[in-house]
């Protein structure tokens, strides 16, 4: 808000081109406004909070200081030929500082860099912003600032030299997403946003618009000049019909150049599954550090009571993906089920299978018909049921799995038991091996797909999810006083582990009801 008294802006209003009598100058410089790269959609940017400068390459503020008074100025420009002076004893960022702005003087120089005019303002308040039609982009200025109320009675004088700058102006680029998606399954939406003056980065709130009303926000992004970001964004959408989506840039700071190309739309189709009544998909790229240890007893036929105390340790990075769902039907268990999956991410194709079941055999303690297969050189596995008895009756479950792996396991084992003579026997027990097995590079989103199919259907059931790969770090550290004993106490149990890197999860529907 403009604080100072209207010190006459006729005198400004004289064309730069014009020459003037009075010869003060300053230096003159070309402008020469900085260009970052364009980030490519494509590739896979790194992660940065939102409060976090993460490039900072356009021009910035100068600042002046005299005494203990610090003054900070900037002069951008808009579309419609506006030129704000602006000048405060704080920061844009932070806010006003202390003391105030008694007097505030601004030339502007012509390109030759002869003075085209001067105008002088008085004030009471911190920061100030002077209006001119009449400055164009790249004018040099000077601003001379007197400021009291820091160093006692005296005035400090603060002269800083600026240029006028465009500014910057967000463009809410596009929102990516799928065109349908399913009923009560949480939808990842991806936004872009960039600025194309190339020459001040800004700030700015990122929302997501459903049918006119904001369902997601990214608060104070910040877009560096000629940059461009991404906003993640999630919603479920409740009913099966269109909806209107839009992405919009709000609360530009600084103020944004035009906004008129502040936003974004497209549509979405939320539609019912096809013939789940529930699924989840779920994609981890994580690290493991940890160790767990657990002491049991194991009698043998003789009635020989052993005590085995374990350790085991993980280490390394690994990768893991599932989608599994339940279909309100009983199969055909008795016919051949084909049944395909795939995984994908960064455009392309991790995973994928294509298997045909025989006839299933009965599982007793599933209560029903199931059958599975492990693919040791694509490290695929499936799993199918059918369920005839039981909470699930008349339901059948199917799942696959993809996973990759560096991590090294070793395993340490102390048994021991006393004989009826009351001697000790001892045995120790080491395995050391590493689960190899070939890991990708993830993207920033990852999808998963499922279809089964009975001899007799005419169409397969098939589920697809895609989750946004999130920053995860989960720490799980349990000590059993019983493990401290010497030896310690049988059913004991220490877990310690560190798991971090990055997941995705995403559910549909809910299963039946527990029935006891």
């Amino acid at each position: 808000m403009r604080i100072f008294a209207a010190g006459s802006l006729v005198a400004s209003a004289a064309v730069l081109t014009i020459s003037c009598t009075d010869t003060t100058s300053i230096p003159t410089g070309s402008l020469t406004p900085i260009r970052a790269s364009v980030t490519n959609a494509s590739a896979t940017p790194r992660s940065h909070p939102n409060s976090e400068k993460y490039r900072d390459s356009g021009f910035h503020p100068v600042t002046g200081s005299s005494g203990l008074a610090t003054v900070s100025a900037r002069a951008l420009l808009d579309k419609s030929g506006r030129t704000d002076v602006e000048v405060t004893t704080g920061t844009f960022d932070g806010g006003a500082g202390p003391g105030w702005l008694a007097n505030v003087q601004v030339k502007a120089f012509s390109p030759s860099g002869t003075l085209a005019f001067t105008d002088n303002y008085s004030g009471s308040s911190s920061t100030a912003n002077f209006p001119y039609t009449t400055v164009p982009h790249g004018t040099n200025l000077q601003v001379q600032n007197v400021v009291r109320g820091i160093d006692g009675p005296r005035a400090d004088v603060v002269t800083v030299a600026t240029t006028v700058y465009l500014r910057p102006d967000l463009i809410a680029s596009r929102l990516d997403g799928p065109s349908s998606a399913p009923v009560g399954a949480a939808v990842n939406l991806q936004g872009y946003i960039l600025e194309r003056n190339g020459e001040v980065g800004a700030r700015a709130d990122c929302v997501l618009y459903v049918d006119g009303v904001a369902a997601d926000r990214a608060t104070g992004i910040w877009v560096d000049a000629a940059g461009m970001v991404s906003c993640a964004m999630t919603h479920v959408f409740t009913e099966a019909r269109d909806y209107a989506l839009e992405l919009r840039v709000e609360a530009v700071n600084p103020r944004d150049f035009d906004d008129s190309n502040n936003s974004v739309t497209r549509s979405i189709t939320a539609v019912a599954p096809s013939g789940f009544s529930t699924y989840s998909f779920q994609a981890w790229d994580a690290t493991n550090s940890g160790w767990w240890r657990y002491v049991s007893t194991l009698t043998l036929w003789d009635g020989t009571v052993q005590t085995w105390d374990q350790t085991h340790t993980r280490e390394g990075p690994w990768q893991n993906t599932s989608i599994s769902g339940l279909i309100p039907r009983a199969f055909d268990y008795t016919a051949p089920i084909r049944l395909r999956g795939e995984v994908s991410t960064n455009g392309a194709t991790v995973n994928a299978v294509d298997i045909t079941y025989p006839p299933l055999d009965f599982v007793d303690w599933q209560e029903g018909y199931c059958g599975s297969t492990y693919d040791f050189a694509t490290s695929s596995i499936t799993y199918i049921c059918v369920y005839t008895a039981g909470r699930l009756d008349g339901y059948t479950y199917v799942q696959y799995d993809w996973g990759g792996a560096e991590v090294h396991y070793t395993s340490n084992t102390y048994v021991y038991y006393w004989d009826p003579s009351g001697q000790l026997h001892e045995s120790w027990y080491s395995e050391d091996y590493m689960d190899s097995r070939p890991m990708v590079t993830m993207g920033p989103d990852v999808s998963g797909w499922l279809s089964v199919q009975g001899v007799n259907d005419a169409e397969a059931t098939s589920a697809q999810a895609t989750v946004r790969l999130e920053p995860v770090d989960l720490r799980w550290d349990f000590t059993d006083p019983r493990c401290s004993t010497v030896p310690a106490t049988s059913g004991c149990f220490d877990l310690h582990d560190h798991t971090y890197g990055q997941m995705g999860w995403v559910s549909y529907g809910e299963w039946p009801p527990y029935q006891p």
